[in-house]
């Protein structure tokens, strides 16, 4: 990207003299051999301002089209640095394809993420995008009488529909229309996430012990809002690791399309020091593995498959005579160091830098939403690790419009 920077710097200058109006085309190769569908790509607003002579334009009225004209979606990311303008593609395998970026003013853009803070609900931060959505627990919860609960796990709720639910959902059982533990042939919430790190958050695991969280959330901020991306971050108060305290800041974030949230964990305490760290959900049972007659090891495990050179762990919850099979999974980008069942877990291993950011990936699927057995969902895991290793090859250039 900063060769293309540059260069786009140089053919600025050359235009600017005979050109009144510029586009930015952005053409994105797939050197891979799977269908990109539906990928987030990002273009650093600071190029598109040099190309389409906008530097000092605060409005940032950006328009992005595909290749044969069509206003396409796209938001605006402000809140990194440098800031970035967000838009999604879909690339065949080997193939590439044509974008343009002009001024402009964009349309109103249908919202497919959305991220909530529920204080009704007992401070539930809840968010989703077109094909799932997830929840964690906030600090009212700890102390009500009835549901009282300390816990930093992951909670999914699954859904069949790709219009954003979960508001209603909540409402709907205020108002005791309705519950969202019962499918109304949208979806449901029928995982149980308890004190445990539920559909794949992430703790320290020392001497084979997992140290979770002392306190639910005590803070939040929502950075990115849709129409594509939401980011929110959590703060959690310090809590004891192996005798030495550790606090954590969560951010997480989920783009349209995704099955899986992108979290960036920063745990706070002793710069530096290395800790081994898991993503996991509880073991709940499983498929042994024909001619295994006791369960051993994750290796004996049918309900589970593993990589750990691509670095993920699929799990099948067992099946739910009504509502069907939850699936689970976890990624580590650069691989994992061991996948096994501890703690009463399923478990995926790397480690983190007291200090710097941990980025890994975690969420899931549904036997009634897309995905027919553990098969299928191995398969997406997969092709979503094999994505990352091979990201979209992004490159610019400038035109004139007349």
């Amino acid at each position: 990207m900063k060769k293309a920077s540059f260069l786009i710097a140089l053919i600025v200058l050359l235009f600017s003299s005979c050109c009144k109006e510029n586009a930015l085309i952005v053409q994105v190769n797939n050197p891979s051999a799977l269908d990109r569908e539906q990928e987030s790509i990002e273009i650093n607003l600071d190029d598109i301002k040099n190309v389409l002579n906008a530097k000092n334009d605060s409005a940032c009225n950006y328009v992005v089209y595909d290749a044969e004209g069509q206003e396409i979606p796209s938001q605006l990311i402000l809140s990194s640095t440098p800031a970035k303008l967000l838009f999604q593609v879909s690339v065949k395998a080997g193939d590439s394809c044509t974008y343009s970026i002009s001024k402009g003013k964009a349309q109103a853009y249908e919202t497919k993420v959305q991220t909530t803070f529920m204080p009704r609900r007992k401070d539930d931060i809840s968010w989703e995008n077109d094909k799932v959505s997830f929840r964690m627990y906030g600090p009212a919860l700890v102390n009500d009488p009835k549901e009282g609960m300390v816990s930093g796990g992951l909670d999914i709720w699954v859904k069949r529909t790709s219009k954003l639910v979960t508001q209603q959902w909540y409402q709907d059982e205020f108002d005791g229309k309705s519950t969202y533990h019962h499918d109304n042939g949208e979806g449901l919430d029928f995982y149980a996430v308890g004190k445990t790190l539920g559909a794949g958050a992430s703790a320290p695991y020392i001497d084979g012990k997992l140290w979770l969280v002392g306190n639910n959330f005590v803070s939040y901020k929502i950075v990115e809002n849709g129409p594509i991306r939401t980011t929110f971050a959590l703060e959690y108060e310090a809590y004891d690791c192996n005798s030495k305290a550790l606090s954590e800041t969560r951010s997480i974030s989920l783009d349209a399309g995704s099955q899986l949230n992108k979290f960036s964990v920063l745990y706070k305490g002793n710069d530096g020091e290395v800790i081994p760290v898991v993503a996991g959900f509880p073991f709940r049972g499983f498929d042994q593995k024909a001619g295994k007659k006791e369960l051993h090891s994750i290796d004996d495990c049918n309900s589970i498959v593993y990589d750990k050179s691509l670095g993920y762990v699929a799990y099948a919850e067992p099946e739910h005579a009504e509502n069907g099979i939850i699936f689970l999974g976890s990624l580590m980008p650069e691989g994992s160091d061991q996948a096994l069942i501890g703690q009463g877990h399923v478990l995926n291993g790397s480690e983190a830098t007291i200090g710097k950011e941990f980025v890994y990936y975690s969420g899931g699927g549904w036997s009634k939403g897309g995905f027919g057995d553990l098969e299928a969902w191995t398969a997406y895991m997969k092709d979503f690790a094999l994505k990352l290793r091979e990201p979209l090859q992004v490159s610019l250039r400038a035109t004139c419009l007349n």
